[in-house]
């Protein structure tokens, strides 16, 4: 693990516990991540038995929207690289019964798809993650014929000057966040890879939803 991945993973780590707070916070600037959360999950255009895969899962926050498309005969798999953070998403599974989860400690980038799937969603985590486009293009060979990836993320607003958005980053780094997590534009990568695709933004342009389905265009 490099360092930035280090440091990335201790700042989660020391947050984990925290985080679901975090998260309902940003409602009080009217960002409505839970809103978003369950509009990505919609994407995904799930039925009962779907096997996901949630890359980046944190505490499992997307998981109670994706159990209650995918039923119990589905399977949902967890990725997150942080020990804090899976123990809190294990937690939820507990809690709400669900036996079909399995949750995986690994990078983004070194996870290895174990079979086929039929969606691949990533909440706020392909920023961190600087070989996105090798994860976007073993995601779109892990997906079934008419699967589905969902990317719900953060941007720079293209309505921003970059003078004044540098700024805020020299201010404060939500989470963990720099300026450097911006460079990432995983949804170029999406519109490569896939035949179909769809961007919508969110939130003056902040918030992106990037969608790629292996079906005919």
């Amino acid at each position: 693990m490099n360092d930035f991945n280090q440091d990335i993973q201790s700042t989660f780590q020391n947050i984990s516990r925290r985080y679901d707070w975090h998260m309902r916070a940003y409602n009080l600037v009217g960002l409505r991540i839970g809103e978003y959360r369950r509009h990505a999950v919609d994407l995904l255009k799930l039925k009962p038995g779907d096997r996901v895969v949630d890359l980046g899962c944190g505490t499992g926050l997307s998981f109670p929207h994706i159990m209650e498309r995918i039923g119990p005969e589905g399977h949902l798999t967890g990725v997150d690289m942080t020990v804090g953070m899976l123990a809190c998403a294990r937690e939820r599974c507990d809690r709400a019964g669900w036996h079909n989860v399995e949750l995986v400690q690994s990078e983004i980038a070194s996870y290895q798809f174990t079979g086929e799937v039929d969606a691949v969603i990533s909440t706020g985590a392909m920023g961190y993650v600087s070989e996105y486009d090798r994860v976007i293009q073993s995601t779109v060979q892990a997906l079934a014929s008419d699967g589905q990836l969902v990317i719900l993320d953060a941007k720079q607003p293209d309505s921003w000057p970059s003078w004044l958005f540098k700024l805020l980053f020299k201010i404060k780094k939500p989470l963990g966040l720099g300026i450097e997590y911006f460079d990432n534009h995983p949804w170029e990568s999406v519109e490569h890879h896939f035949r179909k695709t769809t961007f919508e933004e969110r939130y003056g342009g902040w918030v992106y939803f990037s969608t790629g389905s292996r079906s005919s265009p």
